[in-house]
């Protein structure tokens, strides 16, 4: 795909779960600011989380600095918590892309997202396979995608099956001209059949 925005540019994002009981306290005390709020359970744990600013990652009992958390500097963030205080998903939205994303216990699982620029924009889901969960997060590799759905104005509709290495072994796509095909792929990439 060689749009601005192709599946890869498709926004990746954050983490998801539930509140229980909960109370509302101020977010951003360390930082000083009032653009942000936070859930907390009765003991404590953040819940929920309402941001204008990228923040951090909490998982596992770690916090991971927000500048390698994905989505834009200055958008809408509503990160969801476990009863641990782990993030399990999110809702990030910004001025030129937008999306929601499911965790497993140590990766990112679900992302559905959009981006768009002018007149062009793109849609995509992303499903990544399961890594070990008894792994910490720091020790966790590069998940792969599995199932890659995707349409952009560029490039048409495109559904990937991939391997457990992430390579895609079957596509069927309509592209923006609406031809429509199907290619299954061998490991290296090379088409071994295609309709039509």
């Amino acid at each position: 795909m060689t749009s601005p925005l192709s599946r890869r540019a498709a926004v990746r994002g954050a983490a998801l779960a539930a509140a229980a009981t909960a109370v509302a306290a101020p977010a951003a005390e360390a930082r000083g600011d009032q653009n942000s709020f936070t859930v907390r359970d009765n003991r404590g744990r953040q819940r929920l989380l309402a941001d204008t600013r990228r923040p951090p990652i909490l998982i596992g009992g770690r916090t991971i600095p927000a500048e390698q958390r994905q989505g834009p500097e200055r958008g809408t963030y509503l990160i969801f918590n476990d009863e641990n205080g782990s993030e399990r998903g999110g809702i990030v939205a910004g001025a030129s892309e937008a999306s929601l994303s499911l965790d497993y216990v140590n990766a990112q699982a679900l992302t559905l997202a959009t981006r768009w620029q002018g007149e062009h924009g793109a849609t995509a889901l992303f499903f990544k396979q399961m890594p070990d969960p008894s792994l910490p997060v720091e020790q966790t590799p590069p998940t792969p995608t599995r199932v890659e759905l995707v349409w952009s104005t560029a490039d048409g509709s495109v559904l990937a099956l991939n391997d457990s290495a992430g390579r895609p072994r079957i596509v069927l796509s309509v592209d923006a001209q609406d031809v429509p095909s199907i290619r299954v792929l061998d490991e290296r990439g090379a088409v071994v059949s295609s309709l039509p």
